[in-house]
């Protein structure tokens, strides 16, 4: 197992399918008024970078990082 991790854009059909599926696992956890997803546009955002683990190329998990004013950020998207 070689797992990779980058940046790169949430704007990729596997990444797509990937968010798809935390957005899944999260409403099976959390009623859906507490949840607060961003859609992979949001993710795609210049105020925002996003982290693909990859195992052979195939995505295996995600998270992202959304800068707020100042030095202040937020982990967002983990999978």
């Amino acid at each position: 197992m070689a797992i990779e991790i980058a940046i790169e854009t949430p704007l990729q059909d596997d990444v797509r399918g990937l968010v798809k599926e935390l957005n899944a696992t999260l409403l099976e956890l959390t009623p859906p008024e507490h949840c607060y997803h961003m859609t992979v546009e949001q993710m795609a955002d210049n105020d925002t970078t996003v982290f693909i683990a990859r195992d052979n190329g195939l995505a295996i998990g995600c998270g992202a990082l959304k800068r707020h004013d100042g030095a202040v950020g937020e982990v967002k998207r983990m999978y």
